[in-house]
């Protein structure tokens, strides 16, 4: 058997129609408060990034302030620094003439005194008197000699070449005057 529905057609439309509303009411007011949630929930992200970018930038702007309070010590630490290479340089590329005067007065023969030194980078001008001519041969001769035995360990080789440029007698001490140029390797005084 079959159901006989006795409602006229129009008035199916409008329960059909009524359905529809409601049915689309409902599904409204749940998107509704599913978008006023979802929004809700936004806004409070939001607000939370808002306030941890704000955290950050105080923090930033403390650091900031610090590096800038510490520029002095930052400059302090760069004169210092070049302070420090440079006596590095210095004390790295130093000449240590004390190790040449000691060597001359090894090798310079009792008899025979260095009144005056003049050092340049490789050479010395060396004035002195002597007793005799032979004291100033034998100067020369040490200063030359590499296996001169009575010097300082390491600088058999020194010097290179000796040049006697003048000798005088001297009437007044009954002395010798000369003066000599010595070259010598500055490496090995470092």
């Amino acid at each position: 058997m079959q159901d006989i529905n006795l409602l006229p057609q129009s008035e199916i439309a409008e329960q059909t129609k009524s359905k529809a509303v409601k049915l689309s009411t409902v599904f409204s007011i749940i998107f509704l408060v599913l978008v006023i949630a979802a929004s809700g929930y936004v806004l409070y992200l939001n607000s939370k990034i808002k306030s941890e970018i704000s955290a950050l930038d105080a923090e930033i702007q403390g650091f900031r302030n610090e590096i800038t309070s510490r520029s002095s010590i930052e400059v302090t630490v760069r004169n210092l620094d070049k302070k420090y290479n440079s006596l590095k340089s210095i004390f790295e590329k130093q000449v240590k003439y004390s190790k040449l005067m000691e060597e001359l007065r090894f090798r310079k023969p009792s008899t025979l005194e260095l009144e005056s030194i003049d050092v340049k980078e490789g050479r010395a001008n060396i004035n002195g008197v002597a007793d005799n001519y032979v004291s100033i041969a034998e100067f020369v001769n040490n200063l030359l000699n590499e296996n001169f035995s009575g010097g300082t360990k390491g600088l058999e080789d020194l010097f290179s070449t000796v040049s006697l440029n003048s000798v005088s007698m001297e009437n007044s001490r009954n002395k010798i005057q000369f003066f000599l140029v010595v070259d010598f390797n500055s490496q090995l005084l470092k």
